[in-house]
């Protein structure tokens, strides 16, 4: 999601920190403006191509002429607009009626948190074909496609309640039962799934297949994740990591969709780390799973904060977008 960040210039050793925690979105603020360029028709052209207008709120950004001037334009821009608290004060009159996401210290895990799960909610209203009641604009080149008419392959109603809370609605499912190919490469595996699941529903189908991929074996197990955990067990994998002092890993969430003439996947990763013994109650291999700056594993998580740092949200916006794109939603 494209975000332009509004911010006082006493306030920009803020902005490293909020850069670093949204590095998944395509971010923008104003040191990326160039000598020459004309600097206010370039905040414009910025806050027009956003898809969502961040302020960071403080008394010195309220009391900025240039804030006020881009939270005008973003508004008559009818702009998703995310004002961000850093120092405790009054919500101004005009933002009371957004969600505040206040963080006035420091982006700690629980910061972020909110931060990510206060932006995703915009970006499901966004970019989410799917909700019900959404129409997507008239274009006599996209296929028109009923809701009822694209399914979800999956034998797991765990998987199954994720993406009903992600996507914000209910989905069509078929549980049928696909069977893996042996492939190092999660893409690959989800991809022969979805050919797989539209051959015998011949229905517009996505699935879901998750990995971890260890840099110090290689990239193992990768798409092999599933059957590989189930086999040795997570404490047995925390142990033969233990000889490497590399423990850096990549929790990989890939979505592949079919219609009988496309095939596309959907790839989003989250990096982290493996945890030295099993932490947590969490689903498949959470418990061994440390994401990047945090100290917990996602098993040790509760749903919520699990949720803002899935790679399956990221994965899933993408696919989002390109039903978008391609399909009008009936």
């Amino acid at each position: 999601m494209k975000i332009f960040i509004s911010y006082a210039h006493a306030d920009t050793p803020r902005i490293l920190e909020f850069q670093r925690a949204l590095e998944i979105h395509d971010v923008w603020f104003d040191h990326h403006l160039s000598v020459g360029q004309e600097w206010w028709n370039e905040i414009e052209r910025q806050i027009s191509a956003s898809h969502c207008f961040m302020l960071l709120l403080s008394p010195d950004s309220m009391a900025s002429e240039y804030c006020q001037k881009e939270l005008d334009l973003a508004l008559r821009l009818e702009k998703p607009i995310a004002p961000v608290m850093i120092e405790p004060m009054e919500i101004p009159e005009r933002l009371r009626r957004f969600q505040v996401i206040s963080v006035p210290e420091n982006l700690n895990m629980e910061g972020t948190v909110k931060l990510l799960n206060g932006l995703f909610e915009i970006e499901r209203a966004v970019f989410n074909p799917l909700k019900a009641g959404r129409n997507t604009p008239n274009n006599e080149y996209k296929t028109k496609l009923a809701i009822s008419d694209l399914y979800f392959a999956t034998t797991n109603a765990t998987k199954k309640r994720m993406y009903e809370q992600l996507l914000n609605t209910e989905l069509q499912t078929s549980a049928i039962h696909l069977d893996d190919i042996q492939h190092i490469d999660t893409g690959e595996v989800a991809l022969n799934k979805a050919a797989k699941a539209y051959d015998i529903l011949q229905k517009p189908v996505f699935v879901d297949h998750s990995s971890l991929a260890v840099r110090a074996w290689g990239g193992f197990p990768g798409g092999l994740t599933t059957s590989f955990y189930v086999t040795v067990g997570l404490h047995n994998i925390c142990k033969m990591l233990q000889p490497f002092e590399d423990k850096y890993a990549e929790a990989i969430s890939v979505i592949a969709f079919a219609d009988g003439s496309l095939r596309r996947k959907f790839v989003s990763s989250v990096p982290g780390q493996i945890a030295d013994v099993p932490r947590g109650n969490g689903y498949s291999w959470n418990n061994i799973f440390i994401p990047a700056g945090f100290d917990k594993t996602l098993g040790e998580m509760n749903a919520e904060d699990v949720l803002s740092l899935s790679s399956r949200r990221r994965a899933m916006i993408e696919f989002m977008r390109f039903l978008q794109t391609n399909y009008e939603f009936e």
